[in-house]
């Protein structure tokens, strides 16, 4: 398996402010969409539990601004796994400017497991070992 998933997007007319650059706020956006397709791919977690509620929370975010994007420049948006723990899960990320190749941002996230209880618990055993396959 790959380790590192990738998609593909364009900016949106919406994800500029009235720089006429895509809002700092924004990147966190691209994030998620890259860490819920990353996550559905490696087969770590489904969308949402059984409860309907979801499986993990984002208890820390991080992001490099490197350059500015601006409207309709194509992104590479990539996500892999960093780091397993015993409650929580590290991933990285990297947002790529196709025209130039050039790595505009880059940051991370903590996703902490949550129980039954809304509450930070283990990984359970199917996820632990998802995510390890992912390494």
């Amino acid at each position: 398996m790959d380790r590192v998933t990738e998609m593909d997007m364009r900016v949106r007319f919406t994800d500029v402010d009235s720089q006429r650059v895509v809002h700092n706020a924004r990147y966190l956006d691209y994030f998620a969409e890259v860490r819920l397709e990353h996550l559905r791919r490696v087969a770590a977690v489904e969308s949402t539990g059984e409860s309907g509620r979801p499986n993990f929370t984002v208890a820390e975010v991080t992001c490099r601004y490197k350059a500015p994007l601006r409207f309709r420049d194509e992104l590479r948006l990539r996500c892999w796994t960093s780091e397993i723990r015993n409650r929580s899960f590290l991933l990285a990320y990297d947002i790529v400017k196709q025209e130039s190749n050039e790595i505009v941002a880059e940051g991370s996230t903590a996703q902490v497991w949550l129980g039954a209880d809304q509450k930070a618990a283990p990984l359970p055993d199917e996820v632990r070992d998802a995510l390890q396959a992912s390494l």
